[in-house]
């Protein structure tokens, strides 16, 4: 097959360089962040699996009204979100399975757009070291999908006898509800969909808490969206 590109600029110095090329037709992307770039990579990456493996594409059309309707309901939790932790410097994104990558997604974006540190890891690795850091309303944010909240409820309640406070990023899920301190409820949706609408508050939670900062969203500090070494 060679060489595949997935790209965002028709023409660019990747496209004429590989064999094949799939175009992501975000449209211009000013964010340096690139938020709009990440979630049609990950949907890009959805399609050609379903493909691969003999699954009904047709159930990405739904894809378009879940987002709406994540956003209509995460923004609200988001920003009180948003007061509690616009002191901090220093806070965990953890995911597991299909929401690990997405756990980092949402580390980056809060180190970029807040200059606050955030690390990305795997929940279940947390107790082993980084959970000593935790000490009272240290922030841990918990993103999962339906298939692991029981292990997600027992890192919850390693961060929670030990002070900290716990987000949870999940559908609707009544352990969730009693165990976190506070949860932004995901539309109930094919799980594969869950790692992409999860996406979205961890963007927006990075975008407002960067604001409140007083940061330009667009254009954090230090980064470029040119290539200017190897």
């Amino acid at each position: 097959m060679g060489s595949v590109s997935l790209v965002n600029v028709i023409g660019s110095t990747l496209m004429n360089e590989t064999e094949h090329s799939l175009p992501l037709a975000c449209g211009y992307e000013i964010s340096v962040p690139a938020t709009k770039t990440f979630m049609n990579q990950a949907l890009a990456f959805l399609y050609l699996a379903l493909r691969m493996g003999g699954h009904n594409t047709g159930v990405l059309g739904r894809l378009p009204e879940l987002l709406e309707a994540t956003l209509a309901a995460v923004d609200a939790p988001i920003r009180a979100l948003e007061a509690r932790l616009v002191q901090r410097n220093d806070l965990y994104s953890l995911g597991y399975g299909l929401t690990y990558p997405i756990a980092l997604e949402g580390a980056l974006k809060l180190k970029e757009v807040t200059y606050a540190h955030c690390e990305g890891m795997l929940s279940t690795e947390f107790k082993h070291g980084p959970l000593s850091a935790v000490d009272e309303g240290y922030p841990v944010i918990f993103t999962t999908g339906s298939e692991d909240v029981g292990l997600a409820i027992s890192g919850i309640n390693e961060v929670a006898v030990r002070g900290g406070h716990t987000i949870a990023i999940a559908p609707a899920d009544a352990r969730l509800q009693a165990n976190a301190h506070t949860t932004i409820t995901l539309p109930d949706a094919d799980p594969l969909f869950t790692p992409l609408l999860a996406t979205l508050p961890l963007q927006l939670l990075s975008y407002y808490l960067g604001v409140a900062r007083g940061y330009d969203p667009d254009f954090p500090r230090n980064l470029s969206k040119t290539l200017t070494v190897d």
